[in-house]
């Protein structure tokens, strides 16, 4: 009974060394997050990187403006004239190219303007 105590005592020691000994190669190198550690330090690191910075985008107004669909009175006619939506070139601050453009009015006349340098729509009374 004796020799059985002895020997169980010996034997719970050497698992509890042996545990330790097995949990000493488990633990992470110094300067490496794994056993693996320096592999996984780069596929991490590759993958982690700061996104690059771009320069702020330059603001420039557009070189070509929308006017949409509009009614506008013009000199000679009783009644407003509908203008078809169309695009023009800007040229400077208070000038615009403006396409050949065909004015409708409700009764159905049709009256054309030709295409040329004009203002900005928000200063102009006529197309």
């Amino acid at each position: 009974m004796r020799w059985r105590a002895v020997f169980l005592g010996a034997a719970v020691i050497l698992s509890v060394g042996s545990l330790q000994a097995a949990l000493a190669q488990v633990k992470s190198p110094p300067g490496g997050t794994t056993p693996g550690g320096a592999i996984f330090d780069r596929l991490r690191d590759s993958t982690t990187r700061p996104v690059p910075q771009t320069p702020p985008p330059t603001v420039r107004p557009p070189d070509m403006l929308w006017v949409a669909d509009r009614y506008v009175q013009v000199p000679g006619a009783d009644t407003p004239m509908m203008v078809p939506g169309h695009w023009e070139r800007r040229l400077s601050d208070h000038e615009v190219f403006a396409p050949p453009l065909t004015g409708r009015t409700p009764q159905g006349d049709i009256i054309n303007f030709p295409a040329g340098t004009r203002p900005p729509v928000e200063e102009r009374q006529a197309p």
